[in-house]
């Protein structure tokens, strides 16, 4: 299981720092062994490839945590609400 404090603080700098809006979510969830595994839904990812969403993520990451703790999240998955809305 991740570290608790980790996981919090990949949520607050993602929460509160480029996905804050009122429609943004993220959600942080234990990975495999002690890694971190995010969701983040948000209408800043409309229109944008795979790799602009995971560069999204990823920048904020990388700016604001140390090695340490980016490196624990094994997984990241970025989708606009129409992506994930059911017909």
């Amino acid at each position: 299981m991740a570290s608790k404090h980790i996981k919090k603080k990949v949520y607050d700098v993602l929460r509160k720092g480029y996905f804050n809006g009122p429609d943004d979510a993220v959600d942080v969830s234990d990975g495999p062994e002690d890694s971190i595994h995010l969701v983040v839904v948000s209408r800043k990812f409309d229109g944008r490839r795979l790799k602009d969403k995971n560069d999204l993520i990823w920048s904020q990451l990388m700016r604001h945590l140390v090695r340490d703790e980016w490196s624990k999240v094994s997984l990241s998955v970025g989708a606009s609400p129409e992506e994930i809305k059911v017909s």
